[in-house]
């Protein structure tokens, strides 16, 4: 059974990878992502339902548009699949340290799907264009509230708890603030955008205070890393960083593994 609704989540993320970046090209292209049906980006072919199936269409198709015979960017491909991953991914953690059967943390593993989610459009936009959209973190605001609510009228959270992660996501938001004004004044120039104090301020509803902290270190450190790669691998790329897709990141590892963090840092007081 547990490898049957492992199954079902990975064959879950593939379609939600499709869905999600596509959300993500139309919300760079600036085109409706509710309404309008999926389209070849070269030559505005509608798709089928048969060139929609996640990694399947592809291969079969040999990478490229059946109308027009362009090439499709393994882009679509490989966010089919690294979200399936990090589907998966939540699925065991929840397999090896929760239980499947068990309400409060069935709502939280569906909780974090739908923020992982957000993470993914999030990273994905930023990438591209080096900007993150309100209206997915406002999403990810919702879906934090909503799973709130259920919560507590299963009597699985109370209202102080759920006030102390509304706390922590206001204060995490106001220090990352002020942290950006101070460097801002130092450095003389832009180092965080609205887009990633609001980011932090999200996930720091979701992870608390001692999350909050790990994050801000944790995304620093991939920060870095991703710089270091960048230039290793495309020398000539501009100084200017996406820094969304380390916050992004860093806050889907600290997802599952902010208890394990917490512990190992804490061991060395």
């Amino acid at each position: 059974m547990y490898i049957y609704f492992g199954v079902c989540v990975v064959v879950l993320g593939l379609v939600f990878g499709s869905f999600l970046n596509c959300t993500a090209m139309r919300l760079v292209r600036k085109e409706d992502f509710v309404r309008g049906r999926s389209h070849c980006p070269k030559c505005g072919h509608e798709l089928s339902a048969l060139e929609l199936i996640p990694v399947v269409s592809y291969i079969i198709q040999g990478g490229k548009c059946r109308h027009c015979k362009s090439r499709i960017s393994p882009r679509y491909i490989a966010a089919e699949l690294v979200f399936a991953v990090l589907s998966l991914l939540l699925y065991i953690n929840l397999v090896l340290f929760g239980n499947i059967f068990e309400l409060s943390d069935l709502l939280v593993f569906f909780r974090n799907w739908v923020l992982t989610g957000c993470l993914f459009v999030v990273a994905l936009t930023d990438l591209e264009n080096f900007e993150i959209y309100d209206g997915v973190l406002i999403f990810g605001l919702i879906t934090f509230l909503v799973f709130g609510i259920l919560q507590l009228v299963f009597g699985i959270t109370d209202l102080v708890s759920l006030g102390w992660s509304l706390l922590a996501g206001l204060v995490t938001g106001a220090v990352m603030l002020g942290a950006s004004l101070i460097m801002d004044r130092l450095l003389k120039k832009n180092s965080l955008g609205g887009g990633d104090i609001k980011l932090y301020a999200l996930l720091g509803l979701y992870l608390g205070f001692y999350g909050a902290y790990e994050l801000v270190l944790l995304s620093c450190i991939l920060g870095l890393l991703f710089v270091a790669i960048r230039k290793l691998v495309k020398p000539e790329a501009s100084k200017e960083f996406p820094f969304g897709p380390a916050i992004a990141l860093s806050g889907y590892i600290l997802l599952f593994a902010e208890e394990f963090i917490t512990g190992w840092y804490l061991s060395f007081f």
